[in-house]
């Protein structure tokens, strides 16, 4: 049963839209793009001032985060989905390092974090077990992708696979040299 259940939330997030999430500025954002089919596990934040960062601790140390756009992944260690992203995460916080900080935000324990061997996280990483930004985010569903600018605006969200508008490295190149 727990299976299917997985298997159906998947289904879910996978839709056969064309339409993006991510916003050019301001002015041309509209909530509309949700009803083009773009399927999210979180109350949609797109265009809006990001809310404080605030997690329960760091695993890594704390980044800077003035002045540079931030990417949030939402995952946790029982994910495979999320485990999946970290090789792609590790690649963009090395690319983008000048530019974009990457941040893992776990809602597992420091130490199942620490734990885990399968995958090395080579970007910053904070824990949240009382899923206090989560909340924030209203995030129902991982992995969840957050991209904020440095004006606090947030200018990308969703699942980082979906077929239709699957976060690469040249969307984000894109998103953070406009």
């Amino acid at each position: 049963m727990k299976t299917l259940l997985i298997l159906a939330a998947f289904m879910v997030v996978s839709c056969n839209s064309t339409g993006s999430n991510t916003i050019k500025s301001k002015k041309t954002y509209t909530t509309e793009y949700c009803k083009k089919g773009k399927k999210l596990w979180a109350k949609s934040l797109l265009g809006q001032q990001a809310p404080e960062f605030e997690v329960e601790g760091w695993i890594s140390e704390k980044p800077n985060l003035k002045n540079k756009f931030v990417l949030i992944d939402f995952w946790g260690i029982y994910c495979p989905q999320c485990k999946k992203a970290i090789p792609e995460l590790n690649e963009i916080s090395k690319k983008f390092k000048n530019k974009l900080v990457v941040v893992g935000v776990a809602d597992n324990s420091k130490e199942l974090v620490l734990s885990m061997k399968s995958h090395k996280i080579e970007y910053y990483s904070a824990f949240d077990t009382q899923r206090k930004l989560k909340r924030k985010y209203e995030v129902q569903g991982i992995p969840h992708v957050v991209i904020v600018a440095p004006d606090n605006t947030i200018v990308w969200e969703g699942f980082p696979f979906l077929q239709a508008d699957r976060l690469t490295i040249e969307k984000i190149s894109k998103i953070i040299n406009q």
